[in-house]
């Protein structure tokens, strides 16, 4: 069932309001993965660690180390798209940057400029 136009425009001005409000938490909301995607992909990796281990074990079997080491590669790197599947999506360092509050950033200036102010009175006072 579509919504009307007036619970539309109401949806449209929370979520302008959540922007404004939150950039960060509206931001991580828009970007999230669906989790049905995240359990997609971490039953194939599951799937892939089985069968690379399966193609150790026939490259041991054999004694063909490449076939070894060809599961070998094939458990690792399910593992590490297991891994990046659960932590989620990553945010380039300019959008880090630009996201970080203002409070966390006025601390590190003003951090930067006291350890600059002693390394100039060191230099001064040889």
């Amino acid at each position: 069932m579509p919504l009307s136009e007036h619970e539309q425009r109401l949806l449209d001005e929370i979520e302008q309001a959540l922007y404004a409000e939150d950039p960060k938490f509206a931001s991580s909301v828009r970007s999230a993965r669906p989790r049905s995607r995240v359990r997609m992909m971490l039953a194939a990796s599951a799937v892939g660690v089985l069968v690379g281990l399966a193609v150790v074990i026939v490259g041991l079997a054999t004694n063909l180390i490449a076939v070894g080491v060809l599961g070998f590669v094939l458990i690792v790197g399910c593992c590490v798209v297991a891994a990046t599947a659960l932590r989620g999506p990553r945010r380039s360092a300019a959008a880090a940057i630009t996201t970080q509050p203002s409070s966390t950033a006025a601390r590190q200036n003003n951090l930067r400029t006291k350890m600059e102010d002693r390394m100039r009175r060191r230099f001064e006072e040889n």
